[in-house]
């Protein structure tokens, strides 16, 4: 995959990241992922699609990662990954991949966003479209981590 397509969702993550939390996030070595297990306890999950694109991005959260950006965003203190916690996952994840598909419409890749899905538990699966290949990109900032993962095949022509 093409780092052109892939840079958008970084820049999108940075972003969101400053955005909702103060926090500046470094971006880690990217690397293509074998297998479907999570890098976390959490994961916000976006589809995208139309005529010249395909593809999911899932952004996941180790639990104290999605807790103290949940803590940050709202002024609360939760120490349990609640039903709020879950929406703002779900949220974030949505926020990122908008900010991409804003980034990737300047492209010519225009596509439409499915409503975010939240996956809970330790050793969840992330299941993206089959044969296709997923990037996997770390973060980290202020002694946390989350992993956003991109997986995109074009299926026409782009400008």
């Amino acid at each position: 995959m093409d780092v052109k397509y892939i840079n958008p969702f970084i820049e999108s993550t940075i972003n969101c990241i400053e955005m909702m939390t103060g926090h500046s996030p470094q971006r880690e070595q990217p690397f293509v992922k074998e297998g479907d297990m999570s890098h976390g306890d959490i994961t916000g999950m976006i589809g995208f699609a139309a005529q010249n694109i395909t593809g999911s991005v899932a952004v996941t959260f180790p639990r104290e990662s999605a807790l103290s950006i949940y803590n940050d965003m709202t002024g609360e203190s939760v120490s349990v990954i609640n039903r709020e916690v879950q929406d703002s996952v779900g949220e974030l994840a949505n926020i990122i991949a908008g900010g991409a598909k804003s980034i990737l419409a300047e492209q010519g890749l225009s596509y439409h966003i499915s409503i975010p899905t939240v996956i809970v538990g330790k050793n969840h699966h992330i299941q993206h479209r089959s044969n296709t290949p997923v990037v996997v990109i770390p973060f980290s900032f202020n002694n946390m981590r989350i992993v956003v993962e991109v997986a995109m095949r074009l299926t026409g022509k782009t400008k």
